[in-house]
């Protein structure tokens, strides 16, 4: 990474959560900003029609909310721009080690940000799909 003027001075709203030990082949914002404190951080999308949304992350590894409230749980790796609300005052990752009960209580959650009448809204259909 070649280092820009002002490096301390740019911010993004992109984060990392953890996907990865270390990022190497892709580096999400660092890969505009060419700057070492952005590698591995993307942008968070929003939560409203998350249940319907699959895949799940920038790349598409999770194909279920199983599996990303699983990452949360017990996956969060220890990257070096892991954002800090997921590490610990020991410098660790937070692994939240939900309980089957909690995870379907979130998952449920979930599903109650889900707007089913905008999903089934023709305005927002697909407009190079025949009806």
């Amino acid at each position: 990474m070649v280092p820009l003027e002002n490096e301390e001075l740019a911010t993004t709203i992109a984060t990392n959560n953890g996907l990865d030990l270390a990022s190497t082949d892709d580096l999400g914002v660092a890969e505009t900003t060419q700057l070492r404190k952005d590698e591995g951080k993307f942008k968070v999308p929003s939560l409203r029609n998350i249940s319907v949304r699959a895949p799940y992350m920038h790349d598409g590894r999770f194909s279920n909310l199983d599996e990303v409230i699983e990452h949360y749980s017990t996956g969060i790796q220890k990257h070096e721009n892991l954002l800090s609300p997921l590490l610990g005052s020991d410098g660790e990752p937070i692994r939240f080690d939900f309980t089957d009960e909690e995870k379907l209580a979130l998952i449920a959650f979930l599903d109650t940000l889900t707007d089913k009448s905008m999903l089934s809204d023709e305005k927002y259909s697909n407009p190079f799909v025949e009806q």
